[in-house]
């Protein structure tokens, strides 16, 4: 899967997505287990490379050719990987209904809690040690970095469509991911403002912000929260096909740190959600489910 939809000058919209769980196999076939959940929970220490680099083999798995189709990962024996990692738990959301989540005490829950723990070490560490002038700000991605889409995706198939996403997301139907509501909570308390940047429309900026407050977030400013408008705004930069989700996302840290603030940090499932610059300390959030370049 690679995402060609643009938003007449922003393309690559995170939920234009179709058949996510193809890109997983080609990339598991790469000897990435998982489309790097490994190198995820590896990436604070660069056990597995650099964020940047992590991002180049995955692009290179997923623009390469198999050979041989013995060799590459069969699609259903990675559903079910998948499914085994994130575990099965049940809850009930008005306007969805009863729907699987991850469980507890899966590979998932357990994953996140040492990343989570990890970053929040650093990130006190950090702001203790920063003398600099503009203001301390991390930047986070929503989808599978805050809330986890996982109900959904199962409900899908592995697939997507935009209509039955957009019932999950009015009615505030997905999790928090686990460890990230503390590490918010804590990040506010040292002092840092937060920042939002989703591949979510403009259109479904109340939905947002209703899924933030549910999930244990709080509710984000208007102007700490950017969200995809129809028209890119006069600081992003995008070309004649349309920004790409590196562009957009790296384009609006440029902006925020051009209002005085100073990025230490941004968290994302997706490597396009941290690449460009003005990231600060990286972190890649576990997303086996699909990818966007």
């Amino acid at each position: 899967m690679t995402e060609k939809h643009t938003l007449r000058g922003i393309g690559n919209a995170r939920h234009s997505r179709a058949f996510p769980i193809a890109v997983g196999a080609v990339i598991a076939a790469g000897g990435l287990i998982f489309g790097g959940l490994a190198a995820a929970d590896a990436s604070a220490h660069h056990g597995s490379g650099s964020i940047k680099q992590q991002a180049a083999r995955v692009a290179r798995a997923d623009a390469g050719t198999p050979k041989n189709g013995n060799k590459v990962e069969n699609v259903n024996v990675l559903e079910d990987r998948i499914e085994h990692y994130y575990g099965s738990a049940s809850k009930t959301y008005p306007g969805v209904g009863t729907v699987t989540i991850p469980a507890k005490n899966g590979n998932y829950a357990k994953q996140m809690r040492r990343i989570t723990a990890r970053e929040e070490a650093y990130f006190a560490k950090a702001k203790k040690h920063y003398h600099g002038k503009g203001k301390p700000s991390l930047v986070f991605d929503i989808d599978d970095t805050l809330v986890n889409t996982y109900d959904y995706t199962l409900s899908a198939q592995f697939g997507y469509d935009p209509t039955a996403n957009a019932v999950y997301i009015d009615n505030a139907a997905f999790p928090a991911v686990f460890g990230m509501p503390k590490l918010i909570h804590e990040a506010r308390h040292e002092g840092y403002k937060i920042f939002y940047i989703t591949g979510r429309p403009e259109s479904q900026r109340a939905a947002t912000k209703k899924d933030l407050k549910a999930d244990g977030y709080g509710t984000p400013r208007n102007s700490h929260l950017f969200l995809k408008p129809t028209n890119p705004p006069a600081y992003l930069h995008c070309p004649s096909t349309g920004c790409s989700t590196t562009q957009y996302k790296s384009g609006t840290r440029k902006h925020i740190s051009s209002k005085g603030n100073a990025i230490l940090g941004a968290f994302g499932d997706q490597y396009s959600d941290l690449l460009g610059g003005d990231a600060g300390h990286k972190v890649k959030i576990p997303n086996p489910m699909y990818y966007i370049p």
